[in-house]
């Protein structure tokens, strides 16, 4: 064993112990207990803002519908997404990359779906996974999508319905995984 030299020595001696601390007795108030209530604000309002802004939760939730012809081609999203939900399958993609590009329910359903069954560890499907790819645009953001893809050595027939939310396409149904 080699000697530890001197201002080695005096470093160790002088870190101070530790020691345990109890913490504060603390906890919110109950919804039963009697006492004035005032509103949270979770936020400051801005200067020059008006104070009268309607908070309404389902209104900041609510995606607001955008026309077709606001929206690039569908085709091109479809086909993107495919390759994603194909990689998502395959084991070789993080399902969370999926979520910007579908709604929260449909989010909800693939991460239930996908946690139920073994996630295979494979090769990267070729890019070429989406075989054939026919969408059907409505004017009013609304697009539905069929394509075959293949996974290994079979096709597999996906349906999948694309909203127009926010300025972008969003995937809010997807049938055949």
């Amino acid at each position: 064993m080699t000697a530890m030299p001197a201002e080695q020595a005096t470093a160790v001696a002088v870190r101070p112990t530790l020691r345990l601390v109890a913490a504060p007795a603390s906890a919110p108030p109950y919804d039963d207990e009697p006492g004035p209530r005032t509103p949270l604000r979770l936020v400051t309002p801005l200067v020059g803002f008006p104070e009268a802004l309607p908070y309404d939760d389902d209104a900041w939730l609510a995606a607001s519908r955008t026309p077709t012809a606001e929206l690039p081609a569908a085709q091109d999203f479809a086909r993107v997404l495919l390759q994603g939900v194909v990689e998502v399958l395959a084991g070789v993609r993080p399902l969370k990359q999926l979520q910007r590009d579908t709604t929260l329910e449909l989010y909800a359903r693939l991460s239930e779906a996908l946690s139920t069954r073994p996630v295979p560890r494979g090769n990267r499907p070729a890019l070429q996974a989406v075989r054939s790819l026919h969408v059907q645009a409505r004017p009013e953001g609304v697009a539905e999508v069929c394509a075959t893809i293949r996974r290994g050595s079979r096709l597999v027939a996906l349906a999948l319905r694309l909203e127009g939310q926010d300025g972008r396409w969003r995937c809010t149904d997807l049938v055949g995984v």
